[in-house]
């Protein structure tokens, strides 16, 4: 059993490594998981560790609509990182299973291995293929079900009814999948698939089939929730028992006479069971995927057949390059039309509301009872449609400081004219394509009328290129030459005049004021003070009730005197979770407090967002 050792001068902790990433790894130790950072992590599941070092909250940087480190972990039950001062192994599992994946990997090329390793271990970096077959939606729902794994398993049972009898060939086949569950371990939805199959296998054959299929999958997911109550947030384990669930209640309750009826019915029930995921994941649909995933699913399933019994030492490694071509000649294809339809996740009530409206309509529909079914079919055609509809964007209008860490972003949006203020930037993401797309997505947003850069730093430009790329954008306007600028009713002025006579960049910014929401904005992009000076001298009647602050709170900016002259109702500091320049500075913070004007700070909050209705 795992234990704590505690040292005069520091914690020791000793305990096993139960999850191992590229470059961490989750420790557990007297029955607490720990996270704990590891370059180049050396340990694999198994190795028995003493750790020296302290415990610290989680605190991982989130920016908009990017993926939440912090919440994933703590959904499997990870609440505090552990700082190791040194590492000792104390035992060392024999079978490591890094290297095994890394040489079976080494076979195929680049763009092969991502989206095997994706597959396969649901791990690896993201490519242009990868994400051509993600935008599909075709990937994340196959790797959840595991479908390729039941076709593998029939192909097995398939080959080996020649050797042996129906019970046999069945249990054979579900252990020779002992190789991949290892491998794989602790990915949850090969562990399910596995345990199920043992479980049917026992049922069928040793119990002569006493326990009913429905009773039979929920009996087991309440037997992984028992060993792991974490798994109940997990959308593995969510998917993995409910799509199960749903196929029986139609196989079993509806139409068994008429399977293409069958058929027809369950494809619809499942699209309308994965829409919260699709949202979740992608913030978007598109309805007419749905052939063409009818079309592509065969050759991802054949693809993936071919790469499993690759992995099963067949010499097949050519063949899964050569079967994945026209999956990413189809999906390159058909991803230049974006003809998806936006909206939100479902979160909260919406979510409970959902779940049990689908419930309702399963449990009339395989009860046969007609009206009920065809009044649920018009409630839930009239929930997707005014939920998917923009209709709320045609009523308001909107001021969002849009998180992309340290940088700077800020959407206007009145009714459905949208301007974009800068567009942030990072050497380690691409900020356009995963927080400021996806965040548009999310806005029912399917253009941008303009994007305004206010000067050429990259950490105000540099996702302009990709965004540019990937969003359909009008227009942009780098120049101060442009100003002032109508998009619709929301009008623009530039108050740095002095553009001209400057050579510093951050002299060169534009600032920015409009009116919206019945309030004066000011956006000071990275001006300095002595611009700020400038702009009192010239516009002394300058009105400004929300001001965001220059250069991310920095010293170089925000003035005592220029925040006495505009004397807003709140400022907003655009800045970066623990920045490397200690953004925003000491001096600005105390500016703001002696002068008693409330801020409010993207690192802290996420994006931040003012918004009312037109008519009010």
């Amino acid at each position: 059993m795992s234990y704590i050792k505690i040292d005069i001068n520091q914690n020791v902790y000793e305990g096993f490594v139960v999850d191992s990433k590229e470059n961490y790894f989750l420790f557990s130790s007297k029955l607490e998981r720990l996270y704990v950072y590891s370059k180049d992590n050396p340990y694999e599941i198994g190795d028995y560790l003493s750790i020296s070092g302290n415990k610290q909250k989680l605190d991982f940087v989130t920016l908009e609509s990017d993926f939440n480190f912090t919440e994933y972990l703590e959904k499997k039950g990870v609440r505090y990182e552990l700082i190791t001062k040194k590492i000792e192994t104390k035992f060392q599992t024999p079978i490591r299973i890094k290297a095994g994946r890394e040489a079976f990997l080494s076979h195929f090329n680049e763009e092969t291995r991502e989206v095997v390793s994706s597959l396969m271990f649901s791990d690896g970096d993201k490519g242009v293929v990868l994400n051509n077959i993600e935008n599909l939606h075709l990937s994340r729902l196959v790797n959840m079900s595991g479908v390729y794994i039941y076709a593998f398993l029939s192909m097995l049972e398939f080959l080996f009814s020649y050797l042996f009898n129906t019970k046999w060939s069945k249990l054979i086949s579900i252990l020779t999948l002992l190789p991949y569950f290892i491998f794989t371990f602790p990915r949850f939805t090969i562990i399910r698939i596995f345990v199920v199959q043992i479980f049917r296998w026992i049922n069928k054959y040793l119990l002569n089939g006493k326990i009913a299929n429905l009773n039979l999958i929920g009996i087991v997911g309440l037997m992984f929730l028992i060993f792991d109550y974490h798994l109940a947030y997990q959308d593995s384990f969510i998917i993995g028992f409910t799509l199960p669930i749903l196929v029986i209640i139609i196989r079993e309750g509806v139409y068994q006479k008429k399977k293409w009826k069958a058929r027809l019915i369950e494809t619809f029930l499942i699209y309308l069971l994965i829409i919260p995921f699709e949202l979740k994941y992608y913030s978007s649909i598109n309805p007419f995927l749905i052939p063409l995933q009818f079309v592509l699913t065969p050759f991802f399933l054949l693809f993936a057949l071919f790469s499993l019994m690759s992995f099963y030492k067949l010499p097949l490694f050519n063949v899964v390059t050569f079967s994945l071509k026209p999956i990413e000649g189809m999906g390159s294809f058909f991803n230049r039309f974006n003809i998806s339809i936006n909206a939100p996740p479902f979160i909260g009530m919406l979510l409970l509301i959902d779940a049990l409206r689908l419930v309702i309509f399963y449990y009339y529909r395989v009860i046969r009872y007609v009206p009920i079914v065809k009044g649920l079919t018009l409630v839930i055609s009239s929930f997707l449609l005014i939920y998917f509809l923009p209709i709320n964007n045609l009523l308001t209008e909107s001021v969002t400081f849009i998180n992309v860490g340290q940088g700077d972003s800020c959407l206007i949006r009145k009714q459905n004219r949208t301007v974009l203020i800068d567009t942030g930037g990072s050497i380690y993401k691409d900020i356009a394509k995963d927080c400021l797309i996806p965040y548009f997505k999310k806005e029912r947003i399917y253009h941008l009328d303009l994007v305004i850069t206010t000067h050429g730093d990259f950490d105000h430009d540099g996702a302009l290129n990709s965004l540019l790329e990937n969003f359909y954008v009008k227009n942009v306007v780098t120049e101060a030459s442009k100003f002032p600028i109508n998009v619709g009713d929301i009008h623009i002025e530039n108050y740095n005049s002095h553009i001209a006579e400057y050579d510093e960049e951050n002299d060169r910014s534009l600032v920015l004021g409009f009116n919206l929401l019945h309030k004066n904005y000011l956006i000071m992009g990275d001006a300095p003070i002595k611009v700020e000076r400038n702009i009192m001298k010239e516009y002394p009647n300058l009105k400004c009730d929300v001001l965001k602050l220059g250069h991310h709170g920095s010293n170089t900016s925000t003035c005592d005197e220029f925040i006495k002259f505009l004397k807003p109702e709140v400022a907003i500091i655009s800045c970066g979770k623990n920045n490397k320049y200690h953004h925003p500075h000491k001096d600005v913070i105390d500016i703001l407090n002696i002068n008693h004007i409330p801020y409010r700070r993207t690192d802290m909050e996420g994006s931040i967002s003012f918004s009312n209705y037109i008519f009010m």
